[in-house]
C-alpha cells in the first residue's frame, strides 16, 4: 500500500482512509474495536499512529525487534542503491522512534551506503531523505 500511496501522492489523511477501507474480516473487526481507543488517546489520529497500532497488533514484539536490528545494521553492501533503498524502506517501518525524522532517516541511509558513495555525499550535508536517495543514485551512475 505504501508504494501505491507514493505513486498516487496521497496525503496522510487519504492514506489513513484508504487503509481503513482495505481492512477485511478479522482486521475490520480489530479496527472496529480499536478505533474508539485510538480516538481517545489521539483525537486527530495520523497515518503514523494508525500504522503503529496496526503493527503492534499484527507483528509480535520479537518479530519487530528482529526487523529493527536488521534495519540498524543494514548497509548497501554489493547491492545497487535502488536495491538498498527498497530494503531500507521495507525495514524503516521498524525503525526506532528517534530515527523517524526526515533528517535522521537521511543520515542513516547515508551511513549505510558504500564508503565511496557515502564519502562524496557527506560533504553535502543533505537533510532530506528523498534528496539523499537521488544524489546517491546520481553518484552511483
Amino acid at each position: 500500500m505504501e508504494r501505491i500511496f507514493e505513486v498516487l501522492e496521497c496525503t496522510d489523511a487519504q492514506k489513513f482512509i484508504c487503509a481503513r477501507f482495505q481492512l477485511q474480516d478479522e482486521a475490520a473487526a480489530w479496527w472496529k474495536s480499536t478505533k474508539p481507543n485510538l480516538e481517545v488517546t489521539h483525537p486527530n489520529s495520523t497515518w503514523v499512529q494508525f500504522k503503529e497500532v496496526f503493527f503492534r497488533n499484527y507483528f509480535l514484539e520479537s518479530f519487530r525487534d528482529e526487523k529493527e536490528a536488521k534495519f540498524m545494521t543494514l548497509t548497501q553492501g554489493s547491492k545497487l542503491v535502488l536495491e538498498y533503498q527498497q530494503q531500507f524502506e521495507d525495514l524503516f517501518h521498524f525503525a526506532p522512534e528517534y530515527m523517524r525524522s526526515d533528517a535522521c532517516k537521511s543520515k542513516k541511509f547515508e551511513k549505510g551506503l558504500k564508503p565511496e558513495i557515502s564519502a562524496m555525499l557527506a560533504i553535502l550535508d543533505i537533510q532530506s531523505y528523498a534528496q539523499m536517495v537521488q544524489k546517491a543514485k546520481t553518484v552511483e551512475d
